[in-house]
């Protein structure tokens, strides 16, 4: 939403109220250092993508646990918050903690007995297993019994090369000496880093879960120290949201190992508990995970039928069974979820997997929504936003700013257009046209873009305002109010005030922007007009002394008529209007929408008036 009443162009034509010729654009409002290069700018992103890598890879060891017990955290996050009110704050910490503790101890045992089971049973099946791997030899095409031989041929010819290379010598007897103690517990040492880990991550969720609204607050001090926007009520949005989704997600998991259980059963393989579980794990692996799941299972189906149709049953099954989850069943328990890319999903669990392996790979999906809605909440970090949101990069601002940057001037105007006829004018105002044009007003800063191509962006979104506004124009349904808009003379930045005209007339209005230069010119449009509110706009502060004399003059002339500025440098120094006559100074677009519409009973009421003489003041140009 627009931050200033009047015009948010002016960022991109001035700083600090300062703008050189009219409606020219500064080759940059914020001056770079002269030592740093554009090259350095896009080197930057991928450099600081190495290092954290880099870190992530070799710190593992520390990151891995944490990054285990702060999603569990998240996640636990709701239920500690109900349980404080009724147990305190140190029990409720401990109780998530200890059901995990167990939950995890039962759920590795469980599954560490059920493979070894699997794997003991399977042997009795060798027989028929041997069966069908014959039955598959004997049906062998003959291009690929030649493609055999032919390997087994060289490979004799290799084998043959190698032993006529080989001189007789003199054989030496190894001999096994006792085993060391490091040798004996060599075996063990895995288990006995596993078991370190999981203390490690107990102690950490309980400590992140006692002191969590402590740490909260430690880390927006930090991030204001650091100059990041951030408020408390973000953290504490974009947690709910992430808790929520990560839990509604565990429940279709655990939902979908269920019927796995029922399935496997139903088709008489062993231990289907176990394929439950191991299914309801797998499938936080995104896209993939249920068909990884169901391999084994699938080759235990084949091992133990006497025919193929088992087996094939089987997978047919998980993959059934993980598309209906996902195209009927999470739309309406999730949602939408997060707005997370099949894509991004994709390579995220590569990288996590690359990075940290199975466990890298079962946290991909919570890490990923956990950097979508930070790139959501946190300004500064909007470029995970970016990168891994689901939207159609057609239905944004960026699509619809680099159309612009293109000179596509009809794609641009098509797409602001349709997003106007299914949103609505005021939508698009607030996510098309303010945010392309603070975009292109950074973008001039960095001298990223000409000057000449800022201006053709800026006269186009001027051009595509009122086209908008035609869109969404309905008829009074009562007697109409009637606005004119003023710019202070040398102030040509209109966008807003033009924006918040757009917005009265789509609530059935009458509204005028007028290009007078002088008292006369203003005058003479009033009493031709006739309207019940004057909105003066005023961005730049050599121009506030003139816009200060018109409010003056119109409140003397014309004291029926509600006057109302707004304006980054008219908000930098509201008494001056106030004592000037303004009835009120708005601080942006909706503010001024709203006080209108507070008004509107009482302006009609009061009809305008011609006034008895003309003043012919001229203000400086």
């Amino acid at each position: 939403m627009a931050r200033e009443f009047s015009s948010q162009k002016q960022r991109s034509l001035s700083h600090n109220g300062h703008t050189g010729a009219q409606g020219d654009i500064p080759a940059s409002v914020v001056p770079l250092d002269e030592g740093e290069s554009q090259y350095g700018k896009v080197a930057r992103p991928a450099i600081a993508l190495i290092i954290a890598t880099t870190v992530l890879y070799f710190a593992k060891a520390i990151l891995l646990p944490l990054a285990v017990a702060s999603i569990l955290a998240l996640v636990s996050s709701p239920l500690v918050n109900r349980l404080e009110q009724f147990v305190g704050r140190l029990t409720s910490a401990i109780l998530p903690v200890f059901i995990a503790l167990v939950g995890v101890v039962l759920l590795g045992y469980f599954l560490m007995f059920e493979l070894t089971s699997v794997a003991v049973e399977l042997t009795a099946y060798s027989d028929n297993i041997a069966h069908k791997l014959n039955s598959l030899q004997q049906k062998t095409p003959q291009w690929l019994e030649q493609v055999e031989d032919a390997a087994k041929d060289i490979e004799r010819q290799v084998g043959r090369s190698g032993r006529a290379n080989v001189r007789p010598g003199h054989t030496v007897a190894a001999t096994q000496g006792e085993a060391s103690v490091g040798d004996v517990i060599k075996p063990a040492l895995p288990l006995f880093a596993g078991v370190g880990d999981s203390l490690l991550v107990v102690a950490l969720l309980f400590f992140l879960l006692y002191e969590r609204r402590a740490l909260r607050a430690r880390f927006v001090r930090l991030a204001a120290r650091a100059r990041i926007t951030i408020a408390a009520e973000a953290m504490d949005t974009a947690g709910e949201v992430v808790s929520q989704y990560l839990f509604l997600y565990l429940l279709l998991n655990t939902g979908f190992g269920a019927a796995i259980t029922l399935v496997t059963w139903s088709f008489g393989l062993p231990h289907p508990w176990f394929w439950g579980v191991l299914s309801g794990l797998f499938r936080f692996v995104p896209y993939v995970g249920a068909f990884m799941s169901a391999l084994l299972p699938t080759a235990v189906a084949f091992a133990i039928a006497p025919g193929w149709r088992t087996s094939l049953e089987v997978l047919v099954c998980f993959v059934a069974l993980d598309q209906i989850l996902a195209q009927f069943i999470e739309p309406v328990v999730i949602g939408h979820g997060i707005g997370l890319s099949v894509v991004a999903l994709l390579i995220s669990a590569m990288y996590w997997a690359w990075l940290w392996g199975p466990v890298g790979l079962i946290l991909a999906v919570p890490m990923t929504a956990c950097l979508k809605v930070a790139g959501d909440f946190i300004p500064t970090l909007s470029f995970f936003s970016l990168l891994l949101s689901a939207d159609n990069p057609s239905e944004d601002y960026q699509h619809f700013y680099g159309s612009l940057l293109e000179r596509d001037e009809a794609g641009a105007r098509d797409l602001a257009l349709r997003h106007t006829d299914e949103y609505g004018l005021e939508d698009t105002l607030d996510r098309f046209i303010t945010p392309a044009v603070l975009l292109v007003a950074e973008e001039r800063a960095d001298d990223h873009v000409s000057e000449e191509l800022g201006h053709f962006v800026l006269e186009t979104i001027e051009s595509l305002i009122p086209q908008l506004g035609a869109r969404s124009e309905i008829a009074a349904s009562g007697r109409p109010l009637r606005a004119l808009g003023v710019c202070a003379p040398n102030d040509s930045h209109s966008l807003g005030i033009l924006m918040l005209l757009e917005m009265l007339r789509c609530y059935g209005d009458r509204a005028r922007l007028l290009s007078a230069k002088t008292i006369d010119e203003i005058q003479a449009s009033i009493q031709d007009f006739l309207p019940h509110a004057v909105c003066v706009s005023c961005t730049v502060t050599e121009c506030v002394a003139d816009a200060v004399r018109i409010v003056d003059v119109l409140r003397r002339e014309f004291p029926e008529v509600v006057i109302i500025a707004g304006g980054s440098a008219a908000v930098a120094a509201p008494q001056q209007f106030l004592d000037a006559g303004c009835r009120h100074v708005c601080f942006d677009r909706s503010e001024g929408i709203r006080y209108l519409r507070l008004m509107r009973s009482s302006m009609l009421a009061a009809a305008p008036r011609k006034p008895h003489k003309a003043i012919s003041t001229k203000l400086r140009e």
